[in-house]
């Protein structure tokens, strides 16, 4: 099992008592496109890039000063993607990559940005870590700022996906899945243990996983923290392009043994 602690010397009390008790699983509109070829690519998170870390002075909410001459726009090209496909996508400019970078409407520092190239860099998505053309800003400092070079076309809700939160990251065979979640509260004094089973929903867009108590939770103060462990999830189907994520909605990292 793995502790993972929200936060130390906290104590819940008034936890709910009872027998079998449940999340409801995510009402989130089934909407991903599993089957569009090639499968947008799921960015988790922000899509501005620290490569290596920040240096100097520089933060990532600064204001942007971009000193340097815009190199031209790169034809489109063949772009690995997780799916397993290699199509060519149109790329964008370095100009268009700067102008989508998220600005604070005050700020209170501002990083100068003296080079910018082509390149690649790596950026969190649904199926891992995964490297795809990305515009290169270099500041003053050193730091370097990484833009995905691809149309905002070839992702799903860019800027909007959340990773899961109580949830570590999957492994996916043909119809089974292996995902690390909650497991049950401790006992209170003088209670036999409840535990946690896996539950699961299908569509043909996502798959949900989630868990439900079976047993009594008792009413007795405890720290705020949650073990998780493994559970092995059977699936009606394989999960091929399927988006995985929480009863929150949201998104689990999936990847292959």
């Amino acid at each position: 099992m793995r502790l993972r602690v929200l936060a130390l010397a906290v104590l819940l009390t008034g936890c709910a008592s009872g027998g079998n008790t449940a999340a409801p699983l995510s009402t989130t509109p089934d909407d991903f496109p599993a089957t569009t070829a090639p499968r947008p690519i799921v960015l988790i998170g922000d899509l501005l890039q620290v490569v290596d870390g920040l240096r100097g002075d520089d933060k990532v909410d600064s204001g942007l000063n971009f000193t340097a001459q815009h190199p031209p726009t790169p034809q489109p090209a063949p772009v690995a993607l997780p799916d397993g496909t290699r199509p060519t996508l149109p790329l964008i400019g370095s100009s268009d990559a700067l102008n989508r970078m998220p600005r604070r409407t005050a700020p209170t520092t501002t990083s100068t940005l003296v080079s910018v190239e082509f390149g690649t860099a790596e950026f969190p998505t649904d199926r891992g870590p995964w490297t795809l053309p990305a515009w290169r800003f270099t500041s003053e400092a050193g730091s370097v700022l990484a833009w995905p070079a691809l149309e905002p076309g070839a992702f799903w809700k860019p800027g909007e996906v959340r990773p899961a939160i109580s949830t570590d990251q999957a492994t996916a065979t043909d119809r089974e899945l292996t995902v690390s979640m909650p497991a049950a509260p401790a006992p209170c004094p003088g209670d036999a243990p409840a535990r946690n089973e896996a539950v699961v929903q299908e569509t043909a867009g996502t798959v949900t996983v989630g868990v439900r108590t079976i047993g009594e939770v008792g009413n007795c103060a405890r720290t705020l923290a949650v073990t998780t462990q493994p559970y092995r999830v059977p699936l009606a189907a394989p999960l091929g392009n399927r988006l995985l994520v929480d009863e929150q909605g949201g998104v689990i990292v999936v990847t292959r043994p």
